[in-house]
């Protein structure tokens, strides 16, 4: 071989190798089904991970599961991925680079990644499914879908709860409640929730404040001596361990709950705490766990088994709710592109024709038996009405269900 060839040869293979590596991650197909591409972003490698893989897992799962099965005649889905690591500055680098790849939607997990997105999908009329929710995310109602209740409604509806339920008021005593976390949209929404019930029902709670740090800020010292004549505590997402195991170290009790966010960190939880330090921890959010025994679950777990090994899937099980999650509103995703095609054609998929049918969207398929039907609307962007609050209990060595579902408190 001459110098040149050689040359030549090194030349195209250098150009091919980057194909080679996308063909995996673009799900190639060989078949003559038209090619769908969902585009992910999410954590991976960042704070959040331990959380979140389970959901992309359930992502990918239900892809493969689609395209199996067929499920969708003529249709076989693509999936292609981004790291955002947790970092709100590869959420713009993320959505060009999905959308370059083909994506005709987006699934996006970590909760800052909608709220930074918005602006640009609104302007390019470009849908993304948020499996977390915030209030920016919805207003102005746009082409951010949320497949999750909003930790606004939920804290609201959640405190409406600890007065009907929960606290019996001993001597007409006002429970004190408190807040600590980072800094991130999510906590925002459960402050403005806490100041504005507590100020319309004085009676029901006294809101003592937030305690609210950097994101990425470690050492809770300061923060826990704030709060520690709470009689409740929300310890907010990634953090919650930490600040648990530091309170209590200093021989203080009060009752924790994370709104939304707690039960899919459950396992991440456990190997920090142990369950005798998590016992009686609320955690209230729309999904059900894997002891619940409705369709979507036992979806949930079929999918799980099928295209994991028993160790993996006993992980993701053990992990919390994410998966199971995950595959609740995932449904929601899929079932919107199935109606967006059946009206307009595989070949005629597009982003305004998912919009089309997402506006209009009701749960309504044998997959939801057992739980309320929801919907979006022409301004509605949040699906779930509902929440189920459970808590964390010791001797089950399981979250357990406080309660039927709770219709959301909107005031």
């Amino acid at each position: 071989m001459t110098k040149m060839l050689r040359k030549r040869v090194i030349y195209c293979l250098l150009v091919l190798l980057p194909l080679v590596v996308l063909l995996p991650g673009c799900g190639g197909t060989s078949d003559h089904r038209v090619a769908i591409t969902i585009g992910e972003l999410t954590d991976l490698t960042g704070p959040a991970s331990p959380a979140i893989i389970p959901l992309h897992w359930a992502l990918q799962d239900m892809v493969r599961y689609y395209n199996e099965e067929e499920l969708i005649p003529g249709v076989r889905f693509r999936m292609v991925s981004w790291d955002t690591r947790y970092d709100v500055s590869r959420d713009i680098p993320g959505y060009d680079w999905v959308r370059g790849r083909g994506a005709k939607l987006i699934v996006a997990v970590p909760p800052p990644t909608p709220v930074t997105l918005k602006p640009f999908a609104d302007r390019d009329k470009f849908p993304i499914c948020s499996l977390s929710t915030t209030e920016a995310m919805m207003d102005p109602p746009g082409w951010i879908f949320c497949f999750s209740n909003s930790h606004y409604r939920m804290m609201k509806t959640f405190l409406k709860w600890i007065h009907d339920v929960d606290w019996d008021y001993p001597d007409g005593k006002i429970p004190k409640i408190g807040l600590v976390g980072w800094d991130e949209a999510a906590i925002h929404d459960d402050d403005r929730a806490l100041k504005e019930y507590a100020s319309a029902h004085p009676d029901h709670i006294e809101y003592v404040g937030a305690r609210i740090k950097p994101f990425g800020s470690i050492g809770w010292i300061a923060e826990v001596e704030a709060l520690k004549n709470c009689d409740y505590i929300e310890a907010k997402g990634f953090p919650m361990g930490a600040f648990i195991k530091e309170f209590q170290s200093k021989g203080y009790k009060t009752r924790f709950f994370d709104v939304g966010t707690a039960s899919s960190y459950r396992g991440f939880l456990v190997d920090q705490l142990g369950w005798a330090a998590l016992d009686g921890v609320l955690t209230p959010n729309m999904s059900l766990m894997w002891n619940e025994d409705v369709p979507v679950v036992n979806f949930a777990k079929t999918l799980l088994y099928r295209y994991h090994s028993k160790a993996e899937a006993e992980k993701a099980i053990y992990a919390g709710l994410a998966y199971v999650g995950g595959v609740k509103n995932l449904v929601g995703v899929f079932e919107i592109i199935e109606a967006a095609i059946k009206t307009v054609g595989a070949e005629n998929f597009s982003p305004k024709a998912f919009y089309d049918e997402a506006v209009k969207y009701k749960t309504k398929s044998p997959l939801w038996q057992g739980q309320p039907e929801w919907s979006f609307s022409e301004t509605k962007r949040y699906l779930a009405d509902h929440i189920a609050t459970y808590k964390f209990d010791a001797s089950a060595k399981d979250l357990v269900w406080v309660g039927g579902w709770v219709p959301l408190v909107l005031e």
